[in-house]
């Protein structure tokens, strides 16, 4: 991935978090981190990126089982 598109995928997550304050908070980083990560002047830890990903995915439905 390269720069642009790590920082175009927190930018995203930042809206859909409404801040960088809240998003900050449930990543447990600092929000100065985030906005630099958000700005492209840096690259955030791959643990971090992981988990502002997995955010971003629906939840996975486990299909139900039909009553015989």
């Amino acid at each position: 991935m390269d720069r642009e598109l790590y920082a175009s995928t927190i930018s995203s997550a930042v809206e859909y978090f409404e801040g960088y304050a809240t998003l900050a908070v449930i990543l447990n980083v600092r929000v100065e981190d985030l906005r630099r990560w958000a700005e492209g002047e840096t690259y955030p830890p791959a643990d971090v990126l992981r988990r502002i990903v997995d955010m971003a995915r629906p939840p996975r439905r486990i299909p139900r089982r039909r009553a015989n």
